[in-house]
């Protein structure tokens, strides 16, 4: 079973519609199960140790055709990162061979860091092939707070070396690794790195209702919303479609796995 994760719903709610027309039109069924997590690294992270513990390694919980044990064959992140490097735009897609995290006060040299699972970066890179999508690659950085100004994006450039800024990547993974799950991280571009964000986006991403309230309440800001709704209309696109070509592969590899298991009983 893989396990599809993401911080807010607006990330997952197109490629959720296209898995169950696909199932639908298609017959055929993915073994994933989709979970949203929280905004945040405490909350996030927290949310995917419960997630893996309770629901998902428990021996008590009956599952057809598995037996008791419902162990995730993997956790895949799908969500939106703000770049922190020139090249990045809009809708680039990031698969980060690294993860590291900001720990104010501290070296950058004492900075933990978490690496993805080599076969599940190895199939995002096929379906990214497939699909015709250049990758990007490098270091993401998780952080604590929204980075809206592109002079502090500069800052966690220098100091890190990193590539693009998220807010979950490393606690998901640390808490994957602690479940002894294999963990992979797949972003998409928001926001650039000379893009600013205006400081009241944090909250907005919490609350439809606060959402509008803003724009009622200040017109003004209408345009920065519109173009940052542009922005994530890109991106859901961008997972939805890399999205699909990741589970039709993890079907495929499934499928090739049960028959060399068939194969090698027959022997």
């Amino acid at each position: 079973m893989l396990i599809v994760v993401a911080s807010m719903g607006a990330e997952l709610a197109g490629l959720r519609r296209e898995v169950e027309e696909f199932q639908a039109s298609k017959g055929t069924k993915f073994q994933a199960e989709f979970h949203l997590l929280g905004v945040g690294p405490e909350r996030s992270g927290v949310s995917m140790a419960k997630l893996l513990e309770t629901e998902l390694l428990d021996n008590r919980r009956p599952v057809a055709g598995r037996g008791k044990n419902k162990k995730a064959d993997g956790v895949l992140l799908l969500g939106v990162a703000g770049a922190v490097v020139s090249e990045l735009e809009t809708g680039s897609l990031l698969l980060a061979g690294r993860y590291a995290v900001d720990v104010p006060g501290s070296e950058p040299e004492a900075t933990a860091v978490l690496e993805p699972d080599a076969e599940m970066l190895k199939q995002a890179e096929l379906a990214a092939a497939k699909l015709g999508m250049p990758i990007n690659q490098g270091t993401s950085l998780t952080v604590d707070h929204l980075v809206g100004h592109p002079r502090e994006r500069q800052q966690l450039r220098e100091k890190y070396s990193v590539d693009s800024i998220n807010m979950e990547d490393y606690t998901v993974a640390e808490a994957a690794a602690k479940a002894g799950v294999p963990f992979l991280s797949v972003r998409i571009v928001l926001d650039t790195a000379s893009q600013q964000l205006p400081d009241y986006l944090e909250g907005l991403s919490r609350s439809k209702f606060r959402l509008l309230t803003r724009v009622l309440g200040m017109p003004w800001r209408i345009p920065t919303l519109w173009r940052i709704k542009n922005q994530l209309t890109l991106c859901q696109a961008v997972i939805t479609g890399f999205g699909m070509a990741y589970l039709n592969l993890e079907v495929e590899r499934t499928k090739s796995a049960q028959a060399q298991a068939a194969s090698r009983a027959l022997y």
